[in-house]
């Protein structure tokens, strides 16, 4: 696997590079020594990340920047500016957001806390090797200073951190970690006290595997590495069940053209295009601790996509040299070479078939099903608004009931069984009527009314039954439509197509354009990017009211809306699948 370490030095070389090109180097500016966010202004975080990262490729033999002290000497004014810039009570502000940020501050702690313990175990080597072990031997006392500084700076972030709060639940385990790494490196019982109260409250990783917040894209890699850290500093190794849960199911997770489902996230990550890339550090971590080969074998595979589409490799250099030296597969180091090199090739497919292309899996707890088969897969989600999204390849299309109903504005399933060969989706939206209170409510004003304590006459019900089965040629889903209830209701359904496709079916055609829509009387219409053809179909309209009413939600500005529509009641089915480029 020597082309995996090489790519992640040379990835860490660029921005050890990128890091000293960008950093502020007037001693007469108040941000001497900072680097910024996007250029738009100087931040700590950025700042030390970058710096964190600079000393792993200094320290690292197959580095171009090894033992180049113009890298420490970056360092160093980095830290100068992080020492300026650190708050009285030890936070540190991050300036997009949140000031005086106990959250912001860990997540700095937890990067810098490697390059500290990466520096020690740097010096530990060169004192074993009779001062042999370059480049820790030659600059010694540089990086004994800087260690110690970063030690200073985590030892002060221990105050603001333990009496300050947080936001956002992956926070609780930033915190948590960070606070646990400050008791160790300052021998001060009261973070490790601090870190409990966070921990008391239980880790919010169900059965399934996913965090409270569900994010594919981000957060649940981010909780994973707060997992690892909890592991190691209060030597409890069942946190990395979590990992293992949460990196089982993100094996299901991945679309067929490569990407991480994210559309059921509920963080800023929801429907972006990510990848695997970020949790490498997490399958190879928790694959070599847990000697769970599959985690292993995905850890590879992230690494082969990556270098095979181009794409940047993670920053980890720092946690691969602290856990492993170098890059390891499980006995397999980055020259291939030792006792691990046959078992190495001899599993060589094992990595090809690490990223399955053939699941099906149904997250009760979570509320989603994920079915993959090769190059077509699709998700159903509980209490969703776009409640399916079907994949052939490059292009995926969602489905959404949009409905003017009472108060409702849309037929959002709350509930997902599984029957037979399908799954059920279940809608109700009830309808109901304001009460006269009968007395006066002691005043005229509407806003100051107690109307929460009304009474309500029910209006009719329109229940909305979804049956989601395979195609017979497992190359899609079949979806049979039901409503039932009150007669006349309009219904239109949304199907949003990627906006650089192409839309045609046997009534027309047309370059599909992000905002654009299209309302198919009939026939099957087809959504094509390359190769990759999805088919829609049988379409309908009963009317033409595809805007919806006041309140409803707004045509994706992202997406081409393919539009159908009826009335209730009714019964159809509709198929999504994929379909040769000619159309078979």
């Amino acid at each position: 696997m020597r082309a995996h370490w090489e790519k992640l030095v040379a990835d860490a070389d660029r921005r050890t590079g990128y890091f000293m090109a960008i950093q502020n180097a007037d001693p007469a500016s108040a941000d001497f020594g900072s680097t910024g966010m996007d250029f738009k202004y100087p931040d700590p975080k950025p700042t030390l990340f970058f710096a964190s990262n600079a000393v792993s490729a200094y320290l690292n033999p197959d580095s171009a920047y090894c033992g180049d002290t113009v890298v420490l000497d970056a360092v160093e004014r980095a830290l100068s500016y992080a020492e300026r810039v650190q708050n009285p009570d030890g936070t540190f502000d991050f300036r997009p957001c949140n000031f005086r940020s106990a959250p912001d501050t860990a997540f700095i702690v937890n990067r810098i806390v490697t390059t500290r313990d990466l520096i020690t175990a740097s010096g530990d080597a060169a004192a074993a090797s009779g001062g042999a072990a370059a480049p820790a031997a030659a600059s010694g006392s540089a990086l004994r200073r800087i260690a110690s500084r970063l030690d200073a700076i985590i030892v002060a972030a221990g105050p603001g951190m333990a009496a300050l709060g947080f936001h956002t639940p992956n926070h609780r385990w930033a915190l948590a970690a960070a606070l646990s790494s400050c008791a160790r490196i300052s021998g001060e019982d009261r973070f490790r006290q601090a870190a409990e109260r966070y921990l008391a409250e239980g880790i919010d990783g169900n059965e399934d595997g996913e965090y409270a917040e569900r994010s594919a894209g981000n957060y649940n890699m981010v909780n994973n590495d707060q997992m690892i850290i909890l592991s190691g500093e209060l030597s409890d190794a069942s946190f990395l069940e979590y990992v293992r849960r949460n990196l089982s199911m993100m094996l299901a997770y991945v679309d067929p053209d490569g990407s991480v489902f994210t559309n059921n996230s509920t963080r800023q990550d929801r429907g972006k295009k990510v990848y695997l890339d970020q949790y490498f550090f997490n399958y190879l971590y928790a694959g070599s601790k847990l000697g769970d080969a599959a985690l292993t074998a995905a850890a590879r595979r992230i690494m082969d996509d990556i270098i095979a589409a181009g794409r940047e490799a993670p920053d980890c250099l720092d946690r691969l040299m602290l856990e492993f030296g170098r890059l390891d597969y499980g006995g397999i180091d980055a020259a291939g070479a030792g006792a691990g090199a046959a078992a190495g090739a001899a599993g060589a497919g094992a990595a090809g078939a690490a990223l399955p292309a053939e699941t099906e899996r149904f997250y009760r707890e979570s509320g989603i099903v994920r079915v993959r088969r090769g190059k077509s897969g699709f998700s159903l989600l509980r209490d969703a608004g776009r409640f399916l999204y079907v994949s052939s390849g490059a292009v995926t299309a969602y489905l959404k009931i949009g409905v003017s109903y009472f108060d409702k504005r849309e037929a959002r399933p709350t509930t997902i069984e599984r029957e037979g060969d399908a799954y059920v989706l279940r809608a109700k939206l009830a309808g109901w009527y304001y009460q006269p209170f009968g007395k006066n409510p002691g005043t005229s004003d509407w806003w100051k009314m107690d109307n929460a304590s009304r009474g309500l006459v029910p209006g009719p019900d329109l229940d909305f039954t979804i049956t989601a089965r395979e195609t017979l040629g497992r190359d899609g889903v079949e979806l049979r439509l039901r409503a039932e209830g009150w007669k006349g209701v309009p219904v239109r359904f949304e199907i949003g197509v990627p906006a650089d496709s192409w839309v045609e079916s046997e009534y027309f055609a047309t370059a599909a354009t992000a905002g654009g829509a299209v309302l198919a009387k009939a026939g099957h219409a087809r959504a094509r990017i390359g190769a990759d053809v999805l088919e829609i179909g049988p379409c309908f309209a009963e009317h033409r009211d595809i805007g919806g009413t006041y309140g409803s939600e707004g045509r994706s500005p992202d997406h081409f809306t393919i539009y159908c529509a009826d009335f209730s009641p009714f019964d159809r089915i509709l198929t999504m699948r994929r379909v040769g480029a000619n159309g078979v």
